[in-house]
């Protein structure tokens, strides 16, 4: 009787092997509130990172008789029909130019982001229709 293998071993082997391979099974508010967390932490790493504030150039040289010490202010950047990439920020996935309660901007802002996007989908460096990735590269 020695000789003869029990059949007992495999099948725990086999049972060991199977719980190897399962998939936690999840409940349906387990996986929502995953994806809220998730969501979250995106919203978090946006606020984080703050976002760049348009600069509207001066149309004239500006004599200035009494030097005012000026804020240190980061993340700024001029508006210009050449910068694609910071007027991209601002059209939709439709083409649309967004509107100043989504952008953020003045009114002052607004209207000069929207005149330079014009200005740029008439040079060709913008898109009319729509926002495809590989217009911008």
């Amino acid at each position: 009787m020695r000789g003869l293998k029990s059949k007992k071993p495999k099948r725990q082997a086999q049972k060991v092997s199977i719980r190897k391979f399962r998939r936690k099974v999840l409940s349906l508010t387990q996986i929502l509130s995953g994806l809220r967390q998730q969501r979250n932490q995106k919203l978090e790493q946006q606020k984080r990172q703050k976002p760049i504030k348009p600069i509207i150039p001066s149309k004239t040289l500006v004599i200035i008789l009494k030097e005012k010490p000026e804020k240190q202010v980061y993340n700024r950047r001029i508006i210009d029909y050449k910068h694609s990439g910071l007027l991209q920020r601002y059209i939709g996935l439709g083409g649309k130019i967004l509107p100043r309660r989504q952008t953020r901007l003045t009114a002052k802002q607004q209207r000069y982001v929207a005149k330079t996007i014009k200005t740029a989908r008439v040079m060709g460096l913008l898109p009319f229709v729509s926002k495809e990735r590989s217009f911008f590269k």
